[in-house]
């Protein structure tokens, strides 16, 4: 993975981690997704226009794929830096994404994000773990912390659930309109709502970065 960004503020860091999480994040992607396609990720750490109310997003742009993270956000405090490491998780989830609806596939990066982390965060014992993932969870959205729940509750009711359902929507074995049902009563909604996430007025995420 191609770490670049313009404030040297812990990049290093989420470097080292993201590459000891190589393994874990191949486990939770298809099996057609390598190292090589993970790799082949570009990561842009950079300050975000005041008026971006989110602090990571993942976009595809001359078909170069690209998860970016808030340099504000990073810089803010010690628990700060386990939620930049979530959203990067995040982000390179909907690399491996394969689900068609918005909120399906937000429930689908939420899940391996979270997971990926605790994981990670266990060989620091389960206090600190539960502390960081609780300062994570209060500082988030609400509805990503109800994608969040979505996503346990659906892994508790069938294991890797959600990996199935990825792998079934990637090999074209999972109707449209089942992915809609499944995630539609989870959430109690009528419908999906269709969000237009465009970044085509995104800054130039291939000079004046610093390589890590």
């Amino acid at each position: 993975m191609c770490i670049k960004n313009v404030q040297v503020t812990r990049p290093k860091q989420l470097k080292n981690d993201l590459l000891e999480l190589e393994d874990s994040i191949l486990n939770f992607a298809p099996k057609n997704y390598t190292t090589h396609k993970l790799n082949g990720l570009r990561i842009r750490i950079f300050p975000f226009p005041k008026e971006e109310n989110c602090n990571e997003y993942f976009f595809t742009k001359n078909r170069k794929k690209y998860v970016c993270l808030n340099s504000k956000f990073l810089s803010k405090n010690y628990y700060a830096y386990y939620a930049s490491l979530q959203y990067l998780l995040h982000g390179l989830a909907h690399s491996f994404c394969y689900l068609r609806e918005d909120i399906s596939e937000e429930v689908f990066c939420e899940y391996v994000s979270y997971s990926i982390l605790q994981e990670f965060l266990k060989k620091k014992g389960e206090k600190f773990r539960r502390r960081i993932v609780k300062s994570i969870v209060n500082a988030s959205p609400r509805e990503y912390n109800i994608y969040f729940r979505v996503g346990r509750k659906l892994d508790e009711k069938e294991r890797k659930i959600l990996l199935k359902l990825n792998s079934r929507a990637k090999n074209r074995k999972l109707s449209k309109r089942k992915e809609k049902l499944v995630f539609c009563r989870l959430l109690k909604l009528k419908k999906l709502e269709d969000n237009d996430d465009s970044y085509e007025d995104a800054p130039n995420l291939e000079k004046g970065f610093k390589k890590i």
